[in-house]
């Protein structure tokens, strides 16, 4: 589904290493919900930006390498397609938000694609109710509370069905029960054959619902552990 080759990344007027890649060679199977860990300044923001075309189309830099997506080229591909094929979730999630109401918010990006209104609706009442939201619909955006603008963020990115979501600290915020519901979410999404990518420090939690977790460390990809491993080097961490 995913495929880097290669993939080295600098941003543009920056004489630093923060943030940069070198030499990302990484495969991502339909249906794997992969963590994305690694110190402030590896590397990991910088790799979701390529996924979802922002470096460099919106963070210019030299890129270099390949990157396909369901077999096709995406460094050739119109950034309007990559954004229907690749969804984002940021850390802070009012920089995403474009409309004052959480429904208006959540059915934007449908409205875009465009789909027709019963679809929009079938997939907003799905969605609120698989992460238990139902009683944010229909309610204004910045009274919020910032785990609430959270939730509102992922549910109109899931509710898109894109083929792959990254979400950037996707839990930061939430109490156990919203944490809960949104990994329930993503681990259905998962199970449907969606890519789930997520750079989180809550491993202890992430580990419950992913099936990998990568490191990065210094702009190359470190390493690459499944799950099972995952656990055991947390188990020893602790000892």
């Amino acid at each position: 589904m995913i495929e880097l080759k290669n993939l080295s990344f600098s941003y543009e007027n920056s004489s630093e290493a923060k943030g940069q890649l070198r030499g990302i060679d990484l495969h991502v199977k339909k249906g794997e919900l992969v963590i994305l860990s690694g110190r402030s300044g590896c590397g990991k923001t910088t790799l979701t930006r390529i996924l979802n075309g922002l470096c460099p189309g919106f963070y210019p830099g030299k890129l270099e390498g390949g990157y396909s997506l369901d077999g096709e080229d995406a460094l050739k591909m119109p950034i309007h397609r990559l954004g229907t094929m690749v969804g984002s979730v940021f850390q802070d999630p009012r920089s995403q938000f474009f409309a004052t109401n959480t429904t208006d918010e959540i059915v934007l990006g449908m409205e875009n694609i465009p789909l027709e209104r019963p679809v929009m609706q079938e997939r907003l009442n799905t969605v609120c109710k698989q992460m238990n939201i139902e009683r944010l619909i229909d309610r204004r955006i910045f009274p919020l509370s910032s785990g609430e603008k959270q939730l509102v963020a992922i549910a109109s990115v899931c509710a898109m069905k894109p083929k792959v979501i990254v979400l950037d600290e996707p839990t930061s915020g939430l109490d156990g029960r919203n944490m809960r519901s949104v990994s329930k979410q993503l681990h259905t999404l998962a199970q449907k054959g969606h890519i789930i990518l997520m750079i989180t420090h809550d491993l202890e939690c992430a580990l419950a619902t992913c099936s990998r977790a990568l490191v990065i460390r210094d702009g190359t990809l470190a390493d690459d552990f499944q799950i099972d491993d995952a656990w055991r080097l947390m188990a020893a961490m602790r000892e």
